[in-house]
């Protein structure tokens, strides 16, 4: 497989993971379009991973670690909001964690947090012109 085919594997499944979001949102399925919204920007950084340095993305659901070792530049800002987006993978919690974090995901906290992914989002796709 290509570089630019990687690239275009890791983007395509971002997207889809994006519409997902969105339409969980729709359905007031709001922790999972959480879940989603994170698995967005995971794909996302995993192929600029790719994109930037050719290389494999590394193993972890963390976003902080994603983005630095696609080499791209974050603000303490950007990494509190990566780490916060990060707790919605839940697939490794016990279920007293998953709950809590459910609890979190009313439409409000739902809705702001997504505008948070989609801006993230936009920074990160600035770096596919390099």
């Amino acid at each position: 497989m290509t570089q630019t085919e990687a690239v275009q594997i890791w983007l395509t499944g971002a997207k889809e993971a994006l519409e997902t979001a969105e339409l969980l949102f729709i359905s007031k399925k709001y922790n999972h379009a959480l879940f989603f919204g994170q698995l967005y920007l995971e794909k996302l950084l995993k192929g600029l991973t790719y994109h930037l340095k050719d290389d494999h993305p590394i193993f972890t659901h963390n976003l902080v670690l994603l983005a630095e070792k696609a080499g791209i530049k974050l603000d303490e800002k950007q990494k509190e909001e990566l780490r916060e987006i990060s707790g919605f993978n839940i697939s490794a919690r016990y279920p007293e964690d998953k709950r809590e974090i459910y609890n979190r995901a009313t439409p409000e906290y739902t809705i702001k947090l997504l505008d948070k992914v989609r801006k993230l989002a936009s920074y990160f796709k600035t770096y596919l012109k390099k």
